[in-house]
């Protein structure tokens, strides 16, 4: 990990490190995406099955692409009471969460007599993305179908890349039955989005693509967005650690093992702990190098560390400005003061108060499936509003367009549409004879 000391030097290497992880910045990487969901859209099948064979699974047929009900129940049999009960908990305690969101309908009558309101309707068919890679992700599978579930998406459709002997991995098969999701596709990758998006001979096109991947998905999620939806741009995982004065070396080791935490997800997660003493700093870099050296996953550990910045600025609010500047999917506040600190934190896909990321990556509720690269600036994570349409209503009698139609003709007029005004005007005209015969009837 490399130490910055200072705000100004701690500016100029957070910019440089939003700069490299900003989704616009990888145009050789592009236009290799690009490449590949051309090719699956004109190829289909064969496309993607060309592509799968090179980068997941060199043996896989079309008969394994989609993953048979038997496969399912079998992964589900296999699966130990207690992981099923783990990820059952799981799944409760994520739609009690989302349960919670408000998104209803509402509806009211203006003074000038219109009536005005929203409806909010389901996706009718959604693709979702479990990464199996270094790692499978089963908590992903519950993450996404959950919210999509409590909106009432009727279709919900995985892909997830197949293992290298053409086999889908037993726990996301596991997490998409206590899910209830039916349909799931042995792909991934950029060609999993491209047959998601533009359909195959054995794939229905969807309506929105959600969930995280790597650079390459992301990549295929933004160039496709328009063909389909897509909840956001979410890569590599990311966090910022902030400690107050209120933490000392004691807490070193805690601080340290949240940091792995995200740093072992691969080598391109963004990892950065920012705080302002200069002890905690160095005894954070000791604990890191230690914990490194002992796990599992060390060589992941040692390519993400390497990039990963370890801040030492003078004051809190520096260390607010710095962990605003990253705009981090994840930050955990360490302080005596974390609910007085949590307003000032504006950019943060997730916040995590005096609690490690993993609670919330896992069981506590929120959805995992947030925005990465800098994105939190302006986008969120997957909630239940990701899987639904919000579409206006306006009705008007005649007396009210006939209120309101001077004003609208003169806008109208403004923006140089005669056709608006006449419409207006029409409407207006026929409530005006219609007042004139009723006069004449009475």
């Amino acid at each position: 990990m490399q130490l910055i000391l200072g705000i100004q030097a701690a500016r100029v290497a957070l910019n440089e490190s939003n700069a490299a992880r900003a989704f616009s910045s990888q145009p050789e990487r592009e236009a290799i995406v690009r490449q590949i969901c051309d090719d699956v859209r004109s190829g289909g099948d064969e496309a993607l099955l060309k592509i799968e064979r090179e980068f997941d699974c060199a043996t896989l047929e079309k008969n394994q692409l989609r993953v048979s009900p038997e496969d399912i129940g079998n992964a589900w049999q296999n699966t130990p009471q207690v992981a099923r009960d783990a990820l059952q908990r799981a799944a409760d305690n994520i739609e009690s969460f989302h349960a919670k969101q408000p998104t209803g309908d509402w509806f009211t009558t203006s003074q000038g007599g219109v009536f005005l309101g929203q409806r909010y309707t389901p996706i009718e068919r959604v693709g979702m993305y479990a990464p199996n890679f270094r790692a499978a992700y089963p908590s992903t599978v519950l993450m996404l179908a959950i919210p999509a579930r409590v909106a009432g998406v009727r279709e919900m459709v995985l892909a997830s890349p197949p293992n290298q002997d053409g086999t889908s991995h037993p726990l996301i098969l596991a997490a998409a039955k206590v899910a209830g999701i039916a349909e799931i596709y042995r792909i991934g990758g950029a060609a999993a989005m491209a047959a998601l998006a533009y359909g195959t001979e054995s794939i229905r096109a969807v309506d929105k693509i959600v969930g995280p991947g790597s650079a390459w998905v992301t990549l295929a999620k933004k160039h496709l967005y328009g063909v389909v939806g897509i909840d956001g741009l979410y890569g590599p995982s990311e966090v910022v650690v902030l400690a107050d004065e209120s933490c000392d070396q004691t807490h070193a080791s805690q601080l340290a093992a949240d940091l792995i935490a995200q740093a072992e997800h691969g080598a391109d997660s963004f990892v950065a702990f920012v705080c302002i003493s200069r002890e905690l700093a160095d005894a954070v870099l000791s604990e890191v190098e230690m914990q490194c050296a002992q796990s599992g996953r060390s060589e992941i550990l040692r390519e993400s560390l390497a990039n990963s910045l370890v801040f030492f600025v003078e004051t809190l609010d520096e260390a607010i400005e710095i962990t605003n500047l990253a705009a981090a999917e994840h930050v955990e506040i360490w302080s005596d003061d974390a609910l007085g600190i949590l307003p000032q934190i504006r950019h943060a896909g997730a916040i995590f108060l005096n609690t490690p990321v993993p609670l919330g990556d896992y069981i506590a509720g929120p959805s995992h499936t947030l925005p990465t690269g800098a994105t939190a600036r302006f986008a969120h994570g997957v909630g239940v509003d990701t899987f639904l349409k919000r579409t206006s209503v306006v009705a008007a009698s005649p007396q009210a367009v006939a209120a309101l139609s001077q004003d609208l003709e003169r806008l109208a007029n403004l923006e140089n549409l005669p056709g608006h005004a006449a419409a207006i005007a029409l409407r207006a005209e026929k409530q005006d004879i219609r007042m004139m015969q009723d006069k004449q009837d009475k």
